[in-house]
C-alpha cells in the first residue's frame, strides 16, 4: 500500500529528473565522460553509418517539440533536428543528447546525431 508520504517523495524524486534534463543545454564536453564508455561509443549515425562520437562531441542536452520537429539545445541554441541524423535508441537516462562538433555553427545539417528522449 502507498502512503501519502511515498507519494509526496516519488512526485518530488521524478520533479528532480526532469528539472536535471531541463536544465542542461548542450555545451561541448559537458556531460560526455559520464555516458561515453557505456553508451555513447556505440553510437552510429542512420545518416552515415560512422560513428556519433569523436573524442567529447556527445553531451545530454534538452530538447522539445515543436510543431512536426523537434528541437534540442547545443551549447545553449535551440537547433532544429533533421529526421536523417536520429539514433533510434533510447538513452540510460531516458533524456536528450546530441552530438555535434566542438565549433558548431548552428546549422542543422552539421550535427552528427540526436537521440531523443522516449514519448511519455
Amino acid at each position: 500500500m502507498v502512503t501519502q508520504a511515498m507519494r509526496i517523495v516519488l512526485i518530488l524524486f521524478f520533479a528532480s529528473l526532469s528539472l536535471t534534463a531541463w536544465g542542461q543545454e548542450g555545451h561541448h564536453g559537458e556531460g560526455h565522460s559520464t555516458w561515453h564508455g557505456n553508451f555513447y561509443q556505440n553510437l552510429r549515425s542512420p545518416k552515415t553509418k560512422n560513428s556519433c562520437c569523436y573524442l567529447s562531441d556527445c553531451r545530454p542536452t534538452s530538447g522539445r517539440m515543436i510543431g512536426n520537429h523537434y528541437e534540442v539545445q547545443v551549447d545553449g541554441t535551440w537547433v532544429s533536428v533533421p529526421w536523417d541524423i536520429v539514433v533510434k535508441t533510447t538513452a540510460p537516462d531516458l533524456g536528450f543528447h546530441v552530438c555535434a562538433p566542438d565549433n558548431f555553427d548552428g546549422i542543422p545539417e552539421h550535427l552528427y546525431c540526436v537521440i531523443l528522449a522516449p514519448e511519455m
